[in-house]
């Protein structure tokens, strides 16, 4: 929708329910596939939250910038999740209270055993780390966009992108996986871990 994104923002919050289902329709995917990789058991709700947070802010965003805005957002709402869920269960550690993700039985299974291999090496990441994976190979944020998301400069997030990366790639190292499994996946890792952006919307790649 290019900069008519802004307009329809606004005019959902003054009160345009055309434009509203309009915007939502546009993102509602994307964002819930944000949520479904980190978060599959709560990502409806999340993705409800999300917009609604949205509809109910006062700052304006210019066309160029709803995407980053939005996935800024879902990104607050993510972690303000994973923070409420570790106090309910009344773990010592935070990673104990890691949720459901995209590889449980209840959200997406994972068509390819290197895309089985790429999830769960992912899952063993700090949770900062996994989101800027997410939005960069799962949503296609560039690095400026995700700057704006993580409120850091773009030179920062080519860093942590790339120690990211090199993260990713040691827990695919180290995970128990037949070695054809590795050695595919570890040859054309780029490509792998784009792949998932159809798996986590639903849509498998044949």
């Amino acid at each position: 929708m290019g900069d008519d994104e802004g307009a329809l923002l606004q005019a959902w919050r003054g009160g345009d329910t055309a434009a509203g289902e309009t915007f939502t329709r546009a993102y509602y995917s994307r964002i819930l596939g944000f949520f479904r990789l980190r978060a599959s058991e709560a990502a409806e709700d999340l993705t409800q939250k999300t917009f609604l947070a949205c509809a109910e802010g006062s700052s304006r965003v210019e066309g160029a910038n709803v995407r980053a805005f939005l996935f800024g957002i879902a990104r607050h709402v993510l972690l303000r999740h994973l923070r409420d869920r570790h106090r309910d269960l009344g773990l010592d550690h935070f990673d104990a209270a890691r949720p459901q993700s995209v590889l449980s039985p209840s959200g997406v299974v994972a068509q390819r055993r290197e895309h089985w291999l790429l999830l769960r090496a992912l899952e063993r990441l700090p949770d900062d780390t996994q989101i800027i994976l997410g939005l960069h190979y799962v949503q296609g944020l560039s690095s400026r966009e995700i700057a704006e998301v993580l409120g850091v400069t773009t030179t920062t997030v080519t860093t942590r992108l790339s120690r990211a990366r090199d993260a990713l790639r040691k827990q695919v190292e180290e995970l128990r996986a037949p070695a054809e499994t590795r050695r595919s996946l570890l040859s054309d890792f780029e490509a792998w871990a784009r792949s998932l952006g159809p798996l986590v919307a639903g849509e498998p790649p044949p």
